[in-house]
Formats: C-alpha cells, sequence, structure tokens
C-alpha cells in the first residue's frame, strides 16, 4: 500500500494542505458571507488551477458547493468550523444556517488522494442535515469549479459536447473546462465526477468570459431530522481534452 506524508497548517480561516513540502490545496472558510471553498488548487506540476476573483454577484470562487434556495429564501450563515479526522489527508468544515434556530447543517469533507504524475485527485462528500423541519432545495444548488484564465479555454462533457452553448443544461456523466494558462503557457484543467447516488446532474459552464463549470444536481427536499449526502470526485490534471484521458479516471471512481 501507497504511504504518502501530508503536512496540514491551519488558522482561524484557511487550512492548506501540502505533500512532501508541496502544496495542493487550501480551504478557505473563515467569511461566512461566502460558502467554504478550496482555493488555491494545484496541479501536479504547481500550477494553480483555481481562481478567486472578487466577483460574487456572479460566480462563486475555487472549488465551491453552492445551495441556492432553501425555503425559498437564502438561509444566513450563522457559524463555521473545521473539523480534522485522524488521517491527514481528510478534513471537513461544518456550516450551520438559519435563525433563530439552526434550520440546516452542513458538513463539506474533502479527501487528499497521492499526487499523481499528470493528476491531483480529491474526494468530495457534502452532508446537508435538516435538524427541525423540512428543508427544500431548488435553484443552483451543486459543485462548482472557478478555473483559472486561460487562453483557448473550452468546456466539455462525457457526451462529448464542446463548448458552453453545447455543455450548458444537459444531463451528463461529467464535465470539465481546460485550456493554457496565460502567464505560464501551461495545458491544464478541472474536471468534476459526480457520483451515482447524487441522481441525474445536469452541466452549466462558461468558458469564454470567465471560466467557470458547474456540476447542479436536481431539485430535492430533506425531511425533518434526515440527511441527504452528495458524492463528487474533482481532479486537477495536466493536459488539455485532447492529451489527458479523462474517461480512465471516470472509470476508476465509479468501480
Amino acid at each position: 500500500m501507497m504511504i504518502f506524508m501530508l503536512h496540514r497548517e491551519v488558522s482561524k480561516t484557511a487550512l492548506s494542505i501540502a505533500e512532501e513540502g508541496l502544496p495542493i490545496l487550501t480551504c478557505c472558510y473563515g467569511d461566512l458571507e461566502r460558502p467554504s471553498y478550496l482555493h488555491p488548487l494545484y496541479a501536479p506540476n504547481g500550477q494553480v488551477v483555481t481562481a478567486d476573483e472578487d466577483n460574487r454577484a456572479q460566480y462563486p470562487p475555487g472549488i465551491c458547493f453552492t445551495l441556492g434556495p432553501v425555503n425559498g429564501e437564502q438561509l444566513p450563515t450563522r457559524k463555521r468550523k473545521p473539523t480534522f479526522a485522524e488521517s491527514s489527508e481528510e478534513f471537513a468544515t461544518v456550516t450551520t444556517s438559519g435563525a433563530p434556530e439552526p434550520f440546516l447543517i452542513e458538513t463539506f469533507t474533502t479527501k487528499v488522494h497521492p499526487r499523481q504524475t499528470e493528476v491531483q485527485v480529491l474526494d468530495i462528500e457534502v452532508s446537508l442535515h435538516a435538524p427541525t423541519v423540512s428543508l427544500e432545495f431548488t435553484g443552483n444548488i451543486g459543485l462548482g469549479a472557478r478555473a483559472i484564465e486561460m487562453e483557448y479555454r473550452k468546456a466539455s462533457d462525457a457526451d462529448g459536447r464542446l463548448g458552453e452553448s453545447e455543455v450548458n443544461g444537459n444531463k451528463s456523466a461529467w464535465g470539465t473546462i481546460a485550456g493554457i494558462t496565460t502567464a505560464e503557457q501551461n495545458a491544464v484543467g478541472v474536471a468534476i465526477f459526480p457520483h451515482s447516488t447524487n441522481g441525474e446532474t445536469n452541466f452549466f459552464a462558461d468558458d469564454t468570459s470567465q471560466g467557470f463549470l458547474f456540476a447542479q444536481v436536481a431539485p430535492f427536499t430533506v425531511d425533518a431530522g434526515a440527511t441527504r449526502t452528495l458524492r463528487y470526485r474533482v481532479l486537477a490534471y495536466i493536459g488539455d481534452l485532447f492529451t489527458f484521458d479523462i474517461w480512465k479516471y471516470h472509470e476508476d471512481y465509479i468501480d
């Protein structure tokens, strides 16, 4: 069994993970006006693949799970705290929303896989618990990736659609956005694999102006006292849509 050593650094607002001195990601959780999110996320060659511009009205930053309206309104965040598994590769942020009593407890768990030659793999699990009343989730519910500025940036999905006009609103097994980084001229990409237990996923993308990919789950209800869990795999890879075999990694995930 492969043994790899990770190092965690924790502050009041963020947690960073590195492997053998090389950074993998930072989880930012200090701003209660934003969801917790992963940025920067690094590909194995050290290239940052996520962005965090101050554009809150349009797209969330980094790798981020968003809820949309809950029972027809945006729930205010009351508090958030990080939690740590015994193993160094796994951590979570627990966010409590709603007032005066908590309506929703969201646990965003990330597991970091060993760095591979051409890809960094993360497994993400989002648990939504309704402690007191039933909650109806509608709108933009799902996992998004805000990509770094790229040239020749294109979104694609598992059904061979290419470009945001083709990808948007279509169901698919996975989605990706890739291109050539403007500053370094590196070919990199980010892919999102929704787990089959999530139900059907629609992908949306902006590959022209902003560089954004979103895996949207269908609306659902969580009964009082119940929990709904959504699972995803995220890849930060070296290469482009023609040189990196996304299907191979998707098969590893579903197997």
